[in-house]
């Protein structure tokens, strides 16, 4: 595009978890890496850009009569030429040739229908304004305590929010990665970066997602098995507190061995308990229990030899607890310095510092351990670790192990490997140039691997499921996204 002899691009990125449309500064793309779409518009000129009011569209107009229709929201995103009301032309095959083109959604804010009283306050919030910006829900919540407030209240607040966002809109880039319009007074959360405009916000916001989803990969294993030290040292802790009742049962032991050898002229009985004189206790009887099998004086020998074990676990569990204390404190030190970390070199040089101290937090839960004994390829892109399917049932076992958050890849409407991502508990997706990757390993491996250019589907594990009885490697795919890659051979292990 040209305006005012400065030459720019419009970009679009449907990727889940970071969908944009911004412009940047013109670079022309390798010819070896890209593909001609919507070739009817090329040359046309733009005679108008509009944007509803209510929904997440944005139209481009053309002087020959074709509408460039950009969906900016859900995993069905996506971009289709039309002309006269029918769509011509898909960059992705959610929508098809010939199908009129969707409306945008028409909503009258703040016009409640129903009784809404006995629904959540982010439900409440959400119907008052169905375009909130749903990531920044839960922290406004907690920071106006909103659950308290009664729907006048709410609607009041969501009119203010909805006018600053309207009138006075903050571009900001928060610290954890998202975006928001809404001022530090509304959402205190902490900034790393105010942009004079919104371009360049979801400009930055866009080039710096793969950054900060390697960061959170990075992180996210290392926090995990922090938090379960933690937590497996503090249950070690309260039952180590509770030692002193061993002591306890020692001492009672070692009176009770002294009751039965003062009675051990009594020889066997028959009887599961003896009650005897409290030689502790003047004129108080005590209840003993004894082993029938054996005499009182060995009896005796055997509460003798629980009050010895008792001292024991006691002096042992006094001797732990200063050093589980210590390893609780470091894990929780390192805890905080891991989440206090919002930069991907910071984070690096953190690990490289402290990569002793942390060798014991990995992979605490063992899910990755021993990947040599997997039944699958294993390789790792940028920190990602990838399994790749051997054979169908190889590509069962794949699925059947996986993670529901993990990523799933198959060659589209070819035989061929599954391949995974490993997202652990992330429910976010890889950067985009991790997912392409993986993307071309899956069609390498697929009966599409001589072919120039090759289709790949991308979804979550959670929408991939096999039918019962359906043979090995087959499955059935709820949702997707698909990817135009060049089939290419993984380093597998």
């Amino acid at each position: 595009m040209e305006e005012k002899n400065n030459s720019f691009r419009l970009c679009f990125s449907s990727a889940p978890g970071n969908i944009a449309l911004f412009t940047d500064s013109y670079r022309g793309a390798k010819k070896s890496n890209t593909i001609n779409f919507f070739e009817a518009i090329y040359g046309v000129e733009i005679t108008d850009v509009s944007i509803p009011d209510t929904d997440r569209w944005f139209y481009i107009h053309f002087e020959n009569g074709y509408k460039l229709s950009f969906r900016l929201f859900s995993n069905r995103a996506n971009v289709f030429l039309s002309k006269d009301g029918v769509i011509t032309e898909v960059y992705k095959e959610y929508d098809e040739k010939g199908e009129p083109v969707p409306a945008p959604q028409e909503l009258d804010l703040f016009q409640v229908e129903g009784d809404i009283s006995n629904k959540s306050t982010k439900n409440k919030l959400v119907a008052l304004n169905p375009m909130l910006p749903r990531q920044n829900l839960k922290d406004l919540i907690e920071f106006h305590e909103l659950d308290t407030a009664d729907l006048p209240e709410l609607e009041t607040f969501v009119r203010k929010m909805t006018g600053e966002m309207e009138t006075e809109p903050w571009f900001r880039l928060l610290e954890n990665g998202e975006t928001t319009l809404l001022s530090e007074n509304l959402l205190p959360l902490k900034t790393q970066m105010i942009y004079d405009d919104i371009n360049h916000l979801i400009l930055d916001r866009y080039k710096n997602y793969s950054r900060n989803q390697r960061l959170k990969q990075r992180k996210s294993s290392i926090i995990k098995g922090l938090k379960t030290k933690i937590k497996r040292t503090k249950s070690g802790l309260k039952n180590l507190h509770q030692a002193d009742k061993g002591l306890e049962r020692a001492e009672k032991y070692e009176q009770w061995g002294h009751i039965l050898m003062a009675n051990a002229h009594i020889g066997s009985v028959n009887s599961k308990e003896l009650e005897l004189d409290d030689l502790y206790n003047a004129g108080e009887k005590v209840k003993i229990p004894i082993k029938r099998e054996l005499d009182i004086a060995e009896n005796a020998q055997r509460y003798y030899k629980k009050s010895a074990s008792a001292e024991r676990s006691y002096q042992e569990a006094v001797q732990r607890i200063p050093k589980m204390e210590k390893e609780k404190e470091k894990a929780e030190r390192l805890l905080e310095q891991a989440e206090s970390i919002n930069n991907l070199w910071e984070f690096q040089d953190w690990e490289k510092e402290h990569e002793e101290e942390l060798k014991e937090y990995r992979n605490t839960d063992g899910s990755d351990s021993d990947t040599e004994q997997l039944p699958f390829y294993t390789l790792e892109i940028k920190g990602y670790p990838v399994w790749i399917g051997k054979n169908a049932k190889s590509n069962d076992k794949l699925v059947q192990m996986a993670h529901k958050e993990d990523v799933w890849m198959h060659a589209r409407k070819v035989a061929g490997s599954h391949l995974i991502i490993r997202m652990g508990n992330d429910k976010g997706m890889p950067p985009k140039d991790v997912l392409l990757e993986a993307a071309s390993y899956a069609a390498y491996n697929s009966k599409a691997k001589g072919t120039k250019l090759a289709p790949v589907i991308i979804t979550k594990k959670k929408y991939v499921r096999k039918p019962k009885g359906s043979p090995p490697g087959a499955v059935l795919v709820d949702k997707e996204s698909v990817e135009m890659v060049e089939p290419r051979k993984p380093d597998v292990k």
